[in-house]
């Protein structure tokens, strides 16, 4: 169970209480339950408490709109405590936003969680999306080292979403429809993938088709420790980028599952996993896709680290605390992160 300091502080008391006291405070903290969820200010309390554990926060007067103003006693500057906050422009209830992270790890679909937890669908969407955004924040920086398991993996380019014929290359396909080119083509977006001995995850989209070894080896500069042990497939790429970081670079050859003790077991297992997570959705924009990559890592985290009946609160703790904010505007303007005209241009 996850506790935090004040329910650490208060267990000694509750527990030093006689059965009938016991039972008239917890009829006296159901009978408040609802009133606590729905306050104002649930959301804001939290957020506090999450971030007053790392940041020297105090109260600090109140904003003309009678909100609570926070002073951080080392920079001296004042802010109210929900700025950059995925719920700073909410007006919905800590047990809404429960709920929906509830239906998240559930794998609801938004129609499902919309009407779950009471919002429309497109409230839906862009809570999804401003949850993700918090969730790429988890563990971003930290470095590979050891042993690392490197590969690539494919998506066909997804243009889900409004179709406007002068700004898209084509209209969006229907669900399970194969790409207009065959084969490896500029059509499939490429995603590299990293996993260490100790099982942190790099995710990133690198281009469309073939990835080149500078496109390789950009996405991995600063984000592998100097002389670790790198495991590949055969790809020639490979040995330039393993030159370039410094890294020991064992590949395994064509048709072969392993290479003495080294092998992509762990990479394969990560593979087939994460595709057949993404069968759940109809389909992910590909504006989208580094997104619920990102999703996909966070969870798998997650599953390493919690039982599931503690990663609700854990999730919902950590994604309004976490200082990161997009707005709705920036969702459906989110530009796509590959040139979606390249594999059209013969047809034009």
């Amino acid at each position: 169970m996850i506790e935090t300091s004040m329910t650490k502080d208060i267990m000694p008391l509750i527990n030093a209480l006689c059965a009938d006291e016991y039972n008239d405070l917890l009829k006296t903290m159901m009978a408040n339950q609802d009133a606590v969820n729905e306050a104002a200010d649930a959301l804001v309390k939290i957020i506090f408490r999450e971030r007053a554990l790392s940041a020297n926060l105090v109260k600090y007067g109140k904003t003309k709109n009678g909100s609570q103003r926070y002073l951080d006693k080392e920079t001296a500057k004042t802010s109210s405590i929900s700025s950059k906050s995925i719920v700073k422009y909410t007006k919905k209830t800590y047990k809404q936003w429960s709920d929906y992270i509830r239906c998240m790890l559930y794998g609801l679909s938004l129609r499902q969680i919309a009407i779950e937890v009471g919002i429309s669908k497109t409230t839906a969407f862009n809570w999804r999306h401003k949850i993700i955004k918090a969730m790429a924040e988890y563990e971003a920086e930290s470095q590979l080292s050891g042993d690392i398991q490197i590969d690539e993996t494919y998506f066909l380019l997804n243009l889900k979403g409004p179709w406007h014929n002068k700004s898209m290359p084509r209209r969006p396909k229907k669900r399970g429809r194969a790409g207009v080119q065959r084969g490896l083509s500029n059509e499939q977006v490429c995603v590299l993938i990293a996993i260490d001995e100790t099982d942190q995850v790099l995710t990133k989209i690198i281009g469309q088709g073939n990835p080149l070894a500078e496109d390789i080896y950009e996405s991995l500069d600063t984000k592998i420790v100097n002389h670790s042990r790198i495991t590949t497939d055969s790809k020639s790429a490979y040995k330039e980028v393993s030159k370039n970081l410094a890294c020991e670079l064992h590949q395994i050859p064509s048709g072969k599952h392993k290479l003495g003790d080294y092998n992509l077991g762990v990479m394969n297992q990560y593979h087939s996993e994460l595709k057949s997570w993404f069968k759940r959705f109809k389909g992910v924009s590909t504006k989208h896709l580094e997104g619920y990559l990102m999703w996909f890592r966070f969870m798998k985290s997650l599953n390493y680290k919690l039982e599931f009946n503690q990663q609700e609160k854990f999730m919902l703790q950590y994604a309004i605390s976490t200082e990161t904010m997009i707005k709705n505007k920036d969702i459906s303007e989110k530009p796509f992160p590959v040139d979606i005209f390249k594999p059209y241009q013969h047809l034009c």
